[in-house]
């Protein structure tokens, strides 16, 4: 029951968010030398039938987290992760962002939900064990866009991840980690095969927070 609860809420908040991403204020900032032409975010949200083709993935998303989080009171904060990781895969491959105003409100959503569920399980350790994984993954993709091309984007987004997978203990942490880089290392050879002269950043928000979901089959 629990797995098809998380894949029809997860799929119903991704079917709903390209109403949000069509309403984003463009950044400000300006572009760096070696990044595509940005597409307004309107026309991002404005592909037909893109709410249908974000929820697909949002909803096995969810069912993945419902069937491999063995303590399901550490499932509610998944969901919204599961349903943001779609839309905010489409608009990183695209323009090569992730928006501050998606990926800031998911990190507090994170906490909010995370606070829930240790009061749930009456454990105040759940929130330390988020407040680890939050720094240790943090501190890692932070050092990592120190040292090289990572994206403050990916960089924010790792904060999330590390608050959804420090409950679920250091091994997932862990492995959340590895799995993160070694997807994004293997569609990066992919991608620049046969095009070695193209500069244009890998996108690597989308492999991030793969790697966290297959995180949880560990």
């Amino acid at each position: 029951m629990s797995i098809l609860v998380s894949a029809l809420l997860a799929g119903l908040l991704a079917a709903v968010s390209p109403l949000l991403l069509s309403r984003l204020p463009e950044p400000t900032a300006e572009p760096e030398p070696d990044m595509p032409v940005k597409i307004p975010y309107v026309e991002l949200g404005a592909v037909p039938r893109l709410g249908l083709w974000l929820a697909l993935p949002a909803a096995v998303l969810g069912a993945v987290a419902a069937a491999t989080i063995t303590e399901p009171r550490l499932l509610p904060v998944w969901i919204p992760i599961a349903a943001a990781t779609p839309v905010l895969a489409w608009v990183d491959w695209k323009v090569h962002l992730l928006p501050y105003l998606i990926v800031a409100p998911l990190y507090v959503l994170s906490w909010l939900l995370i606070g829930v569920s240790a009061l749930w399980m009456q454990d105040a350790s759940v929130l330390l064990h988020a407040l680890y994984g939050n720094l240790g993954v943090f501190g890692f993709y932070f050092v990592l866009g120190l040292l090289g091309p990572m994206g403050y984007g990916d960089i924010r987004l790792s904060a999330v991840v590390g608050v959804g997978l420090g409950p679920l203990g250091f091994i997932a942490t862990f492995y959340g980690l590895f799995f993160g880089l070694v997807i994004g290392a293997i569609a990066g050879l992919v991608l620049v095969r046969g095009r070695l002269g193209n500069q244009t950043p890998i996108a690597f928000g989308p492999y991030l927070l793969l790697g966290a979901f297959a995180a949880l089959w560990v």
